[in-house]
């Protein structure tokens, strides 16, 4: 399981800033673009759910396995 500060910590390091908050998501939004993504108000995610989420925000494949080894301890 992974953190919900542990995945708004990687969102912001990817350049992410908190947009407003939605009836059960929180939505983010990268500086300088559209993109956004929308992370579920929990206090614990699921591997599968944060790599989702990570590779939705545009973070390459080692470094999401690498957060996930990281944030799992």
């Amino acid at each position: 399981m992974v953190p919900n500060e542990a995945l708004t910590r990687a969102l912001r390091s990817l350049n992410f800033t908190f947009k407003r908050q939605a009836d059960r998501v929180m939505i983010w939004k990268q500086r300088g673009s559209t993109l956004r993504v929308a992370v579920r108000r929990n206090a614990l995610h699921d591997e599968t759910y944060a790599r989702t989420i990570l590779k939705q925000a545009g973070m390459a494949e080692a470094d999401i396995d690498n957060f996930i080894d990281n944030a799992k301890q």
